[in-house]
Formats: C-alpha cells, structure tokens, sequence
C-alpha cells in the first residue's frame, strides 16, 4: 500500500510538472549528456597539445646477435691497447642484452604553441555551441509545450460548444417530442455533436503525440495544461555568431602553426643503458653502463606537403569569414520577420479578444432566436462554430506567440528559463 501511495505521488508530481521543471529536466536527459561529452574531448585535444611539451620518458630493452663481434660501449685505441696487453676483458660480443632510458623533451618547437592557443579558441568555441544546443532544445519544449497548451484549449472550446449544443438539443427535443418542431432540427443537432466528438479524437491522438514530444525532451510524462509566462527579451549579440568567430581565431592560428612548421626545431635528448655480454676473449661475463646527452636541431627548408595545407588554411580563414558574415544577415533578417510578427499577433489577440467577447453574447441571442423558431438550424450552428473558432484563433496565437518569443531568446543566446516563468 505505501509503495502504492509513493507511485501516485510521484505520477501526480510529473502532471503537474512546472515549466521551470521540465527545462531543468532537460539537462538530466542523455541528449543534454552526450552534448557536454564533446566539452570534455576538446579539454582533453587541448591538454594532450599541452602535456607535448613536457618531458617524455621510455624505458628499453634488448637481446641482440651480431654475425661478427660487436662493440658493447665506444672503447679508445688506448683503453683497447691496455686491455690487450693485460689481457682483461675486451667489450666485445656477438650477443648483447641491454636495459635502459631514454628522456625527450621539446625545447622549441614554435608550432606546439601555435596548437595550444589554437585549442584555446576551439575549446570557447565547444563551449558556446554546447550553451546552443541547450537553448535549442529549451525552444524546442517550448513549441512543445504550446502546442500542448493549444491542443487542450482547443479541447475546451469544443467541449464547451458540444455542452451548448448538448443543451439546445434538449430544449429542442422536448418540441419534436410534442410535435411542435421538425424532427430533421434535431438530427442536425445530433449530427454536430457527433463532428464534435470526431474533432476531440483527433485532438487526443495529436495530444498523446506532443506528449511522447515531450516525454523525449525531459524524460517527464505530461498530461496537463502546463501555464507559463513570458518575459521581455534583452537585445544581445547573436549567440550563433560566438562559436564561428572563436572558430575564426582557431583557424587563423591553425594557419600560423602550420607556417611556423618551417621554424628549427630543438629538442633535448638524454640517453642511457648497461649492456651485458660475454667477453670475446675470456669468455667472461661483463657489463658496461653508456650515456649521452645532447640538443639536436632539425629545420624543415622544404615542404611541398606543408605549403599545401597553408593554402587550405588560408581558404579555411576564407569560409569562416563568409559563414560569419552569412549568418549574421540571416539572423538580422529573422528578428526583423519575429518582431513584425510578434507586433502583428499582440494585435491580433487583442481584436480576437475582443471579438470572443462579442461573439458570446450573439450566442446567446442566437439561441433565443432558434428557440423561438426565428433562425434556422445551420444558422444558430453558424453562432456556435464561430465561437469555439475564435477560442481555437486567441489559443493559437498565444502558442505562435510563446514559439517566436522562444525562437527571439535563442538568437539572442538568452537562456529560456529567465525568459518564461
């Protein structure tokens, strides 16, 4: 039983899920969660450029035959020369065994640094596009949403017109009971009801599909009305601009790394190891430790290869540029279309506002009239269609509403939960 209870509760508080709610749900989903793993890729480009300049160190080890006597270490002709007239150990063997390191480590290579800052740029650039990919799916809930809260206000209206219909159709078949009034009203009656109630299936299979809609967006069921408000949007840069700009700076230090290629390079390396052998004139067992330090230079003069990703750089610079410029004078184009439009609506609902209340009150006279005998049948259904109508128009702008204003805030880069409460 108090599982049972628990379950209730938990269905009870995912109906009546707030909007604040379900945008915070939206960063629990595993949609949310995949955009924010391309976060932690470019941390771990950006270190692995990083951690290139550090040293590198590896341990060796080998077993090595030769088909004639080797040297295990650099000997001089004196050393050699003592130890022949000693008779000792000559370091020589056709079997070597080795063990030992070697540390490199970059002194300058100008390129690895163009590359850091390079990653720098593309990190900003990941970040401001996972900020997207948020509000993105925020406006999405927010279409979602309106169209729910249309679908269930268009369910009233009929509802509403199908319990005054329903309520005619009483008052009526008392007079064709009696013989007072055609049959043919009544059926006409019935026949309005019935499109209503064909209009309501319809409605709740268009429901059912806005709620899986949602349900893939937050993870949450819901299955009411959810009220929200909308706030004023702040005029802001357009966040769609950040990443391509920061894309922008990626690519020209893209280009500087690939000329800095030609730069010397340095780099550091220490090396050593003990080799163990049998000595090639005793026999006997020997080792010798051997190491070496040292800075070596290398300078790329010429590379065909690398002059060719210059030019691809440069045209990569080129596209980044016009894509910017691109997208730049098709958002300024959409806010001027939302702002036409959202002017245009508030308008709109306004006058639909109006007409809705104008409209009930001819209701009400249309129906004295046709009890009355003074209006026809389609004409009284006229005053009903209208009504539920203007109910259906005043929800479906608010939706429109709600959907542009969404659509405004994701331009502007404005995070949808300061926007609707």
């Amino acid at each position: 039983m108090k599982k049972v209870l628990i379950l209730s509760s938990l269905v009870l508080l995912a109906n009546s899920a707030t909007i604040t709610e379900l945008f915070d749900a939206i960063e629990k989903t595993p949609d949310y969660k995949l955009d924010t793993i391309a976060k932690k890729e470019m941390k771990i480009n950006k270190n692995s450029v990083v951690n290139s300049l550090y040293p590198k160190i590896t341990l060796q080890a080998s077993a090595e035959h030769f088909n004639r006597y080797n040297s295990i270490v650099p000997l001089t002709p004196t050393e050699s020369a003592e130890l022949t007239k000693t008779n000792g150990d000559l370091p020589f063997s056709q079997n070597i065994q080795r063990i030992g390191f070697e540390v490199s480590m970059p002194l300058f290579i100008k390129s690895i640094y163009d590359n850091k800052d390079k990653m720098n740029y593309l990190l900003k650039a990941t970040n401001y596009q996972t900020k997207i990919n948020l509000y993105k799916k925020q406006t999405l809930l927010v279409g979602y949403l309106s169209k729910l809260n249309y679908l269930f206000a268009l369910k009233r209206a009929l509802l509403k017109q199908q319990s005054s219909i329903k309520t005619t159709y009483d008052g009526i078949k008392k007079g064709v009971d009696v013989g007072r009034i055609p049959e043919f009203k009544l059926l006409r009656l019935q026949d309005s009801l019935n499109q209503i109630k064909i209009k309501l299936e319809n409605i709740n299979q268009n429901l059912d599909e806005v709620k899986a809609n949602i349900f893939k967006v937050t993870n949450i069921n819901v299955n009411e009305v959810v009220d929200f408000n909308s706030l004023n949007i702040q005029k802001g840069e357009f966040i769609s601009l950040k990443p391509l700009k920061e894309q922008l700076q990626a690519n020209k230090y893209g280009l500087k790394a690939k000329k800095d290629n030609f730069y010397p390079k340095v780099i550091m390396k220490i090396q050593g190891n003990r080799a163990f052998a049998k000595a090639y004139n005793t026999g006997n067992d020997i080792s010798e430790d051997f190491a070496s330090a040292g800075i070596y230079l290398s300078w790329n003069i010429f590379d065909k290869k690398n002059n060719s990703d210059i030019q691809k750089s440069k045209v990569e610079i080129l596209k980044s540029q016009l894509q910017i410029a691109k997208t730049k004078k098709d958002l300024e184009a959409e806010i001027k279309k939302i702002d036409n439009s959202l002017k245009s609506i508030n308008n709109q609902i306004l006058l639909t506002k109006d007409s809705l209340s104008v409209k009930k009150e001819l209701l009400k006279s249309a129906k004295v009239a046709f009890k009355l005998n003074r209006m026809t049948v389609d004409e009284y259904l006229k005053y009903e269609d209208d009504l539920a109508k203007t109910r259906a128009d005043l929800a479906s702008l608010e939706a429109n509403k709600n959907m542009l204003k969404a659509n405004k805030a994701l331009i502007y880069g404005e995070n949808l939960k300061k926007v609707f409460k």
